[in-house]
């Protein structure tokens, strides 16, 4: 046994962490509320990952840090203690948190990886974000499922149509992918990055008869593993309106638990990103790109005043 899965062990058998999960395990009609003291650097990530194998039922676990840096680290102590596949890091889509000039293509294919995951109903046990990333909106569960693409081995698939719905999901076609929202079509060959997967897909087609389904490397070009379908979702950030879009706390399961260490903190927070949204978006010009200009019209943030009735609406763990 690791030192790590040794001290996670013993955690999971201390009468505090014995005393939260009788508190979030009871079928009471009102939310708990749990204020943790004592606890610095590590511990939190201790108890939080101790927790959530202790609880009976799959829950969801949501950990709001105070900014993007300390998130990033809960982020990397969870995955040490439980793996990655327990544990998705939910992130803003630009550069810089609350500096809107620059979106990063990474942490938007982040974000619908998340929301992606909740439409199909694996949500991941602890999603680790901050502040900032929780100002934006995401997209319905069940708006996504409406709109998301499916593609599987051994049905025909109409290249033509294919390339008209991707382009009408913003998908750009370029000679290579590399980076999601692209896709490139060679003969019976496709492929595609779609914003809902971390690397891209190569369909190839025996004539109109999807023959296999490849994740690849874009760098290499070598594949990763065969798959018998592949879900295409379009970008979330551009092609969905503001009344497609809700809070992320509106799409996590309904018993998940919150972990937050200071709910006056996040609030203020939100309220700083919403003062600066608003400011940049009067200096919006046709020289700013498509996407940022898209994402601005459809002012889809949140209202700082209505987080505080949407977390006493879960069990909460204040840290």
């Amino acid at each position: 046994m690791s030192n790590l899965r040794y001290v996670l062990d013993r955690y999971r058998k201390h009468p505090s962490v014995i005393q939260v999960t009788a508190h979030l395990g009871t079928s009471s009609a009102q939310p708990s509320n749990i204020r943790l003291s004592g606890l610095m650097g590590a511990q939190e990530s201790f108890v939080l990952a101790a927790t959530s194998l202790e609880l009976p039922d799959p829950t969801t676990h949501l950990l709001i840090a105070t900014g993007k840096e300390e998130a990033a680290y809960r982020y990397n102590d969870l995955q040490g203690l439980l793996g990655d596949q327990q544990v998705c890091f939910f992130p803003d889509s630009f550069k810089s948190p609350a500096v809107f000039d620059h979106l990063n293509v990474t942490q938007m294919l982040q974000r619908s990886e998340v929301v992606h995951k909740m439409s199909i109903s694996d949500a991941p046990p602890i999603v680790v974000t901050y502040p900032e990333a929780l100002f934006e909106k995401v997209v319905r569960p069940e708006i996504l499922l409406k709109n998301r693409m499916e593609v599987t081995k051994g049905e025909k698939l109409d290249v033509d149509w294919m390339i008209e719905i991707l382009i009408e999901y913003s998908f750009d076609r370029t000679d290579f992918v590399f980076e999601p929202g692209q896709f490139s079509v060679r003969g019976g060959i496709i492929d595609l990055f779609s914003y809902g997967n971390d690397l891209p897909y190569r369909v190839e087609l025996f004539d109109e008869e999807v023959e296999s389904i490849r994740i690849f490397d874009p760098l290499t070009q070598l594949s990763q593993r065969e798959i018998t379908s592949l879900s295409i979702v379009p970008n979330m950030n551009t092609r969905f309106r503001q009344e497609e879009k809700v809070s992320l706390l509106q799409i996590i399961p309904p018993k998940s638990v919150l972990w937050i260490k200071d709910l006056d903190f996040l609030i203020e927070r939100l309220q700083q990103c919403f003062e600066k949204a608003e400011h940049f978006s009067t200096k919006l010009t046709a020289l700013d790109t498509a996407e940022l200009r898209e994402i601005f019209r459809d002012r889809a943030f949140l209202y700082p005043g209505e987080v505080r009735d949407e977390i006493e609406a879960y069990a909460t763990v204040y840290l």
